[in-house]
């Protein structure tokens, strides 16, 4: 098996916690032109902190492992 025929990532739950508020794991996951992996890495940093940048979609997973999609440019309903 060749490294293209891996996956690439693989997204663990966070740890079960015992704090008030529950623990969840967010992933953002977004496509860059870039010269380098360190220029994406640093590109993405500026989208997300960017007001005037589009709401992202994310995925939200809990402690059991549950993913559940949540786009941030839909009201809330």
């Amino acid at each position: 098996m060749s490294s293209r025929d891996k996956p690439c990532l693989v997204i663990d739950p966070p740890p079960e916690d015992h704090s008030p508020q529950p623990l969840f794991r967010v992933v953002y996951t977004i496509d860059v032109y870039a010269d380098n992996q360190r220029s994406a890495a640093e590109d993405t940093h500026r989208i997300m902190i960017d007001p005037e940048s589009m709401p992202p979609v994310l995925q939200v997973i809990d402690h059991a492992g549950k993913c559940t999609t949540i786009d941030l440019s839909e009201p809330q309903g």
